[in-house]
């Protein structure tokens, strides 16, 4: 039985040091979805080096009012497309790999309901401040959170109901990515 038990605790060992182990992350793909719990983005991230990383980050979220519109309003869809760029320094300790990096995300965003007269579709630009980790359950899948600090520049408003451009806010996202090679 101890036999069996060092056999077993070896094997543990070699596994984990192999299967579970890191090798270089540049030139490496990964798709993702940023965001789990509620409208996710897909992010592809391809690592240019081992340190730094580029990402291609997109969304959509739609909404469809359930009813008939009244009479005299017009039911309107709703929809929020997201397009980005962003770019990670990684700070890789062994599994884990916590990064800093910044991300500019377009955004169009038109409200679903029912309106009398119809809103224009709103477009804004968000700048961010990222700051998150990665930790790799396997040598190409990874699960992790992150933090931005948002500086959301709108760039149309309906006026006099808004009457700034530019919102500052945060956000907690939960990651899972996939990586290819």
């Amino acid at each position: 039985m101890k036999t069996k038990s060092i056999i077993f605790a070896a094997m543990l060992l070699f596994l984990s040091t192999n299967v579970f182990s890191q090798s270089g992350k540049a030139g490496k793909f990964g798709v993702g979805i940023d965001d789990i719990t509620s409208s996710p983005n897909l992010l592809f991230r391809y690592y240019i080096t081992d340190q730094f990383s580029m990402n291609l980050i997109t969304g959509v979220s739609l909404e469809f009012p359930g009813e008939d519109a009244p009479q005299g309003t017009t039911k309107l869809d709703g929809y929020n497309l997201r397009f980005g760029l962003g770019g990670m320094y990684h700070f890789n300790v062994d599994k884990l790999s916590p990064y800093l990096g910044l991300e500019a995300i377009y955004g169009i965003k038109q409200n679903a309901g029912f309106y009398t007269v119809e809103p224009d579709p709103k477009n804004s630009v968000k700048l961010g401040l990222v700051l998150g980790a990665d930790y790799f359950l396997f040598e190409k899948f990874s699960l992790g959170i992150k933090q931005n600090l948002n500086f959301d520049f709108q760039l149309s408003r309906d006026i006099p109901v808004e009457e700034t451009d530019m919102l500052i806010n945060t956000t907690t996202q939960f990651t899972a990515r996939y990586y290819f090679n």
